[in-house]
């Protein structure tokens, strides 16, 4: 019977995982530094909660999305007692999210643009498994996947529930899945490039809901169709025609000449497994390009874009009210 970590799964032939050890010439990734990322997680959260409290609310209070006084809402929000539906909670969610974007993004043009394989991504095959991974990249990688699991704890323990909650929660769930598979194979090349190439239309993604609960129209409908295009260019062009394009077709040949997706006897059966969870990746970009597209349609008609993932009901809570009803 096979153990989970047989190189029969994960490595191709001839290789063993003493191979992938580090040494004074290459650094290997190590399938225990992923626990480094839980722990970043956590750490995450609780920046986040700082930021919330001594950044974001003082800004939220400061534009009116609060009615209490600022000390009382600090106070409060750091206690865990500042819950619910207000703007605020929703202003705060996206204002985080943004934050690291940003600074994820910026990082990672820095650190990726000098790599062969951000030009060509034949080099995520290439000399498979021996990549080196630079102090830059360690870190840059365990960042982005501590940030997923504080997202995915967020997304269930903390943030506004919306109708689009299951289909997030199984994202944050697939990126965390391929994140260990690729950083367990050394397939972390791809990896960085999926990375970067999604925070580009996040950013954007949440400094607009920020724009919209601050009723900003003129500036949300530029920022929508700023949006829209570079979701476009890199979920449904970039991503489906470059990485996942170069997985399907060169990637077997770059591993091994004889090798063939479709031969599940022949070793190994992690790549197949990484192959299908971009591939179902893509399938949620669909659906929340037609989340935009249907944006887009109601807006039309209405005069007005909203998000068709929350109820009208839940845009009239406000934090007055939420104050109101615990009273």
């Amino acid at each position: 019977m096979l153990s989970i970590w047989d190189e029969r799964i994960w490595l191709p032939e001839d290789v063993e995982w003493s191979d992938l050890k580090s040494n004074a010439t290459a650094t290997y990734p190590a399938p225990r530094d992923l626990v480094y990322s839980i722990i970043g997680g956590g750490i995450l959260l609780i920046i986040r909660i700082l930021l919330e409290s001594f950044v974001f609310l003082p800004i939220g209070w400061a534009m009116g999305f609060m009615q209490r006084p600022l000390f009382q809402a600090m106070y409060q929000h750091l206690t865990g007692g500042f819950s619910g539906k207000g703007k605020f909670k929703r202003v705060a969610e996206c204002a985080w999210r943004a934050t690291f974007y940003i600074s994820a993004w910026i990082v990672g043009l820095v650190i990726l643009s000098s790599k062969d394989y951000f030009w060509d991504v034949t080099y995520c095959w290439r000399n498979w498994p021996y990549h080196n991974i630079p102090n830059s990249i360690w870190w840059y990688y365990m960042s982005e996947t501590s940030f997923y699991w504080a997202l995915l704890i967020g997304t269930i323990f903390i943030d506004v529930k919306r109708a689009d909650f299951w289909q997030m929660t199984l994202h944050h769930a697939i990126t965390i899945g391929l994140l260990f598979i690729s950083w367990s194979m050394n397939m972390v090349r791809v990896g960085t490039l999926i990375l970067f190439s999604h925070d580009a239309a996040d950013i954007i993604l949440e400094i607009a809901k920020i724009v919209r609960y601050a009723n900003w129209d003129r500036l949300l409908e530029i920022l929508f169709v700023v949006l829209f295009l570079v979701w476009v260019g890199t979920r449904l062009v970039y991503y489906p025609f470059v990485i996942l394009k170069s997985i399907w077709f060169d990637a077997p040949a770059l591993i091994k000449s004889s090798y063939k997706w479709s031969n599940f006897a022949q070793r190994p059966l992690m790549p197949r497994v990484l192959m299908v969870l971009l591939t179902l990746l893509l399938l949620l970009h669909l659906f929340w390009t037609f989340i935009l597209i249907k944006v887009a349609y109601n807006s039309t008609r209405e005069g007005k874009l909203d998000d068709v993932r929350e109820d009208d009901s839940d845009e009239e809570v406000d934090e007055t009210t939420i104050a109101k009803k615990k009273e």
